[in-house]
């Protein structure tokens, strides 16, 4: 899966860093929108099969915001831990012996990288004014 980073935000997220439980709340926010924009796009561009009326694409999750060596993110889209009913979008998206990847979510995250960052920045703004 595709990762985004912020570059030239350092000063930024350490002022919301110092803010403590006020700035986990404002993350928080930032990454849930990033989320839902993300998961619209793979939504659109995720394969629909014919042979169903049940698509992984309408079935699209988002994580809780996680944390791993200081920082905050979510994952959205499949996970190669699935084993729900949708379990074939991990399929689709890496590949398997017999098909293709198609890096459908990867996609989606990477077009919108632009979108992700510009959220970002105005949500750890807004919630830096709010709680100055």
């Amino acid at each position: 899966m595709a990762n985004i980073e912020l570059k030239g935000m350092a000063e930024l997220i350490d002022k919301v860093n110092k803010l403590g439980a006020k700035g986990e709340v404002i993350k928080k926010k930032a990454l849930d929108k990033d989320g839902e924009l993300v998961k619209n796009s793979m939504e659109i561009n995720a394969p629909r099969y014919e042979e169903t009326k049940k698509h992984m694409a309408d079935h699209i999750k988002i994580s809780e915001v996680e944390k791993e060596n200081g920082v905050d993110f979510i994952e959205v889209g499949p996970n190669k831990g699935d084993d729900s009913e949708f379990f074939y979008s991990k399929f689709s998206e890496w590949g398997s012996s017999k098909q293709p990847a198609q890096h459908w979510a990867e996609n989606s995250i990477l077009e919108n990288k632009r979108k992700i960052n510009e959220v970002i920045t105005e949500e750890l703004k807004r919630g830096l004014e709010e709680f100055d």
